[in-house]
């Protein structure tokens, strides 16, 4: 029966890898320039690969760290989120458009910590519920779309004036600028974005790489440690000494700190492997992006469903484009929301969270839900700064982010079946209600803050933005709140329970 299930398992896996491939030939047998999108596709799938493998998940970093001290998982986030910040170093060199900071500010600090509410009440962050869905998680799947439909109903109601009042005109800066002040010939009082050449390679990496993530990330590495893992570490390391000299007097040295810290980072061995694979992957794939919207000639993947080469100037817009150069035959000017800029939601990066948002507001628009004007202009999904002016509402199928989620729940669904650990899972109503409001808080923080876990954290931090870290503390004080409220409610649960036993 066993060997039966195994057998299923195996054929459903490759079923999957059948799948993808069938969609990435129909891209690029549509156009070429497809494979841009499908790229991300495989993205994703190699995410779910290594996030299933490595139990990859922020919630469970600082759920495990809080409540049962085991930093297993924080301290793969760690080693992850440095070995991407040394890449990306090297990779900005070559596609410095892709460098970019955001808006530093108390709206990172308040949506971190929602976040982090949310994430522990869930079960599982963004890019973990994503994963777990792919193992057949039903709760993780109610957590995305509630998730997904907060950021939607969010961005279309409160979100314009949250931005316009109070993040908009926030200062953003990466650590170079910070250590080593503006570009030369930028006068004093103006509004300047940062390129990444305007500073030295080496200057990136001793600040936005040495500083902002490798620096800062060992420090709090060595503060998992002294808080966490050193007391328990060095009695054990003594008692095994002690045993070996006879009962002899034993002391701790400078040598057993580090052995101890060591056994911390090899402890999360598969976690950290994991880690270390989806940094490379992440750089990986800002590289592999980067060189093909410069191949095929654009900016920004809007620019293909309008067919405005980058080559031609902001203003040319071609109805149709020579076969030769792989782009599309027609144009899809109704599949972009931002007409303004002719661009979509397109980070170039590992990214959750903003692509969820769209695919919910997209549905609502697809079923008849959004009041569209008698004259033929913007509803409501479409007049506002997120969706009309930043993101776009691009069906999904010409969605770039969308399809990296799709190629990561496909991901984790692949390795979960090869590892034989698939299995569906349904959510009791308690669970439920959980996953509503851990998705629900989790939409609402990476609003405010701009990002999530990923698009707000690992990505800044490893890149050189300070902003990363005012979203990491917000995201461990609500992680924090939430875990001691969970332990709590379960210790009065308990104390209810009677367990008398008469013998």
């Amino acid at each position: 029966m066993a060997e039966a299930k195994s057998d299923r398992f195996k054929i459903y896996s490759i079923a999957i890898v059948v799948f993808l491939a069938i969609i990435s030939i129909l891209y690029y047998i549509s156009a070429p320039v497809y494979l841009y999108i499908v790229a991300y596709m495989w993205f994703g799938f190699i995410f779910g690969i290594l996030q299933q493998y490595g139990r990859f998940c922020f919630a469970s970093a600082w759920r495990d760290l809080i409540m049962v001290k085991v930093p297993r998982m924080f301290v793969g986030i760690m080693v992850g989120m440095m070995t991407f910040s040394i890449i990306a170093v090297f990779i900005f060199t070559y596609y410095p458009e892709r460098y970019h900071t955001s808006q530093l500010g108390l709206h990172g600090l308040i949506g971190g910590l929602l976040f982090g509410l949310g994430m522990v009440f869930a079960g599982g962050c963004a890019t973990g519920s994503l994963y777990k869905t792919g193992e057949g998680n039903m709760i993780s799947l109610v957590v995305l779309l509630a998730l997904s439909f907060s950021q939607a109903i969010f961005a279309v109601t409160v979100f314009d004036s949250i931005f316009e009042r109070f993040i908009q005109s926030l200062p953003s800066f990466s650590m170079v600028e910070l250590l080593f002040g503006k570009p030369a010939g930028v006068p004093e009082g103006t509004t300047y974005h940062v390129q990444y050449g305007d500073y030295s390679f080496w200057q990136h990496m001793f600040a936005d790489a040495g500083i902002n993530a490798i620096l800062i990330g060992v420090i709090l590495l060595i503060g998992v440690y002294i808080i966490v893992v050193r007391k328990g570490f060095l009695k054990r390391r003594a008692a095994t000494m002690a045993a070996s000299a006879d009962g002899g007097e034993v002391k701790m040295g400078f040598k057993d700190e580090l052995a101890g810290f060591w056994h911390m980072i090899s402890s999360s061995k598969r976690t950290s492997i994991a880690a270390i694979l989806i940094g490379i992957a992440a750089a990986t794939m800002v590289f592999s992006l980067g060189w093909m919207a410069k191949h095929y000639d654009f900016n920004n993947f809007g620019n293909v469903l309008v067919a405005k080469p980058a080559s031609a100037g902001s203003n040319t817009v071609s109805s149709t484009l020579p076969a030769s150069q792989g782009w599309p035959d027609k144009t899809y000017p109704s599949d972009v929301a931002v007409r303004s800029s002719s661009t979509v939601f397109d980070p170039g990066y590992w990214y959750i969270t903003t692509q969820e948002a769209m695919a919910a507001a997209w549905s609502i628009k697809a079923v008849g839900l959004d009041s569209q004007p008698a004259d033929g202009s913007p509803g409501y999904l479409e007049n506002n700064h997120y969706f009309g002016d930043y993101n776009g509402l691009p069906v999904p199928w010409h969605s770039p982010a969308l399809l990296l989620s799709f190629g990561l729940i496909l991901g984790a669904s692949f390795r979960a079946l090869r590892a034989r650990e698939f299995k569906w899972k349904f959510p009791t109503k308690e669970l439920f209600i959980y996953a509503v409001i851990g998705g629900t808080l989790m939409g609402i923080g990476a609003r405010i803050a701009l990002g999530c876990n990923i698009g707000a954290f690992y990505a800044p931090a490893a890149f050189g933005d300070p902003s990363g870290w005012v979203f990491f503390i917000g995201m461990g004080i609500g992680a924090y709140l939430a875990a001691k409220f969970v332990n709590f409610t379960a210790n009065r649960k308990m104390a209810d329970m009677d367990f008398d036993i008469e013998l």
